[in-house]
């Protein structure tokens, strides 16, 4: 299989599981909140929610997916609508890669700088 069909495969695959998050997240942070419904949601309660291990990692999860998935169709975007050469197709997707890397490292530090 092509690398080409590997990240068409993927893109559809993020694609899926970024709707799935969405929906959990927009269920759990609008819904299933005892505090929200209560009235008494406050950031001390939201902090205590996303310092757990298990909240990180679904969040750095989401955030990963959705960077590798917008990022991505940024490219297939760009080098299939534009006549470039190979190489500048390299560098363009070096520097997707970079700037998905540095988004993915300030969020991820974002979540250890909390407690």
């Amino acid at each position: 299989m092509s690398w080409n069909a590997i990240n068409w495969y993927v893109q559809r695959i993020t694609g899926a599981a970024l709707l799935l998050l969405l929906i959990a997240h927009f269920w759990v942070e609008h819904f299933a909140s005892d505090q929200l419904l209560r009235g008494e949601l406050t950031y001390e309660a939201i902090r205590a929610r996303i310092s757990t291990p298990l909240w990180q990692a679904i969040d750095i999860s989401f955030l990963v997916i959705a960077l590798y998935h917008g990022l991505n169709g940024l490219r297939n975007i760009i080098l299939d609508y534009s006549r470039i050469s190979q190489g500048a197709a390299r560098v363009i997707t070096a520097v997707l890669i970079a700037l998905g890397s540095l988004w993915a490292w300030w969020g991820m530090e974002a979540f250890r700088n909390l407690s």
